[in-house]
């Protein structure tokens, strides 16, 4: 993104109407939301009117090519006093229950059992386990 000078309202307005194919490339998200965060902070966006805020929105989707509710979650972010920046990614993982070893037993008895049902072959592990005949 290059860099924004603070452009006035008027100029804003402009642009919008006279730039049909112009549309500015980041490098990468950090960049993006950078350029959203100073351009928030430049317009002084909260103290703005209703039709000025909708003005610079419509700038800021220009720009970038982000979607109305991605600025919007972007310009709640700041609204609500944070700066708007990247957040890392982080996978959600469920505990591992069962090692490789456990899974690679289970298909062992599976096969030489040849392919019984589930419940069968549960019954059998069980009555391995407990000793069934004391």
């Amino acid at each position: 993104m290059p860099a924004s000078e603070k452009l006035s309202l008027e100029q804003i307005r402009a642009f919008l109407e006279g730039s049909d194919g112009v549309r500015c490339e980041a490098e990468n998200r950090e960049q993006l939301y950078g350029w959203v965060d100073r351009t928030l902070r430049e317009q002084d966006y909260e103290h703005l009117a209703r039709q000025s805020k909708g003005l610079v929105r419509l700038y800021m989707a220009k720009m970038t090519g982000m979607s109305r509710v991605q600025l919007t979650r972007l310009i709640g972010v700041y609204l609500d006093g944070g700066a708007v920046k990247a957040r890392n990614y982080r996978r959600r993982r469920f505990p591992t229950r069962y090692t490789t070893e456990d899974v690679e037993l289970l298909a062992a008895v599976d096969e030489v059992h040849e392919t019984l049902s589930g419940p069968a072959t549960q019954k059998i592990l069980y009555r391995e386990f407990h000793d069934y005949g004391e």
